[in-house]
């Protein structure tokens, strides 16, 4: 009786011990919220045979989680676009864009999920510092998901501030999306995109 007691004790000691180490890990995770305008930024670049051209917006929603001191371990992040807000300069070309390509109405934002990490040019992040990563995860556009990976650069210029710039490339007919055509050119079905996000602790994300 007294040696399982004993064993008892040793168990829950044991334990114990476990659940303090493991806890400031889990803790160290911290949450960031991406700041619409202010530099928040989605570009995508269009190629054609005669005529390049880019699509804007800011109206970009999402966050960001990371273990700032172990970036290889937890980095994960949502970010999610209003397609209806892409400006490409002109008017026609949007409304086509919007209509007969994104179908907005139908699909009204495009949003990455990730994600699995690989890569990281330095495990921690100090303030005023610099990593880079490739970032796995899934984007959903026109209402199709398909596992993608991009290439980010995480910048912390101020405790509670992140500076996210991400680069992917995008292929049309993985989503289903028709290739656009203007008048007589019809555009590559691979469409570059340039995502740059700031991020900042304790902002709600509306």
């Amino acid at each position: 009786m007294q040696r399982s007691a004993q064993g008892l004790l040793f168990a829950q000691g044991l334990l114990l011990a476990l659940g303090l180490f493991a806890w400031p890990a889990a803790a160290l995770a911290e949450r960031y919220e991406i700041v619409a305008g202010s530099g928040t930024e989605v570009v995508f670049k269009s190629r054609a045979p005669m005529e390049n051209f880019e699509g804007k917006t800011g109206q970009v929603q999402g966050w960001l989680e990371a273990d700032l001191a172990a970036l290889g371990q937890k980095v994960e992040m949502e970010v999610s676009v209003d397609l209806a807000s892409f400006d490409t300069g002109k008017g026609k070309r949007n409304r086509h864009m919007r209509e007969n390509h994104f179908e907005t109405e139908k699909y009204p934002r495009a949003v990455f999920r990730g994600g699995t990490v690989s890569a990281v040019s330095t495990p921690k992040l100090p303030v005023g510092g610099e990593a880079t990563l490739t970032l796995t995860g899934q984007l959903d556009l026109h209402g199709v998901a398909r596992e993608m990976s991009c290439e980010v650069t995480l910048k912390r210029p101020a405790e509670g501030e992140l500076l996210v710039e991400a680069r992917f490339e995008v292929l049309l007919p993985d989503h289903q999306i028709e290739r656009p055509k203007f008048l007589v050119m019809k555009l590559a079905e691979d469409q570059k995109v340039i995502a740059k996000l700031v991020l900042k602790q304790g902002v709600p994300n509306k």
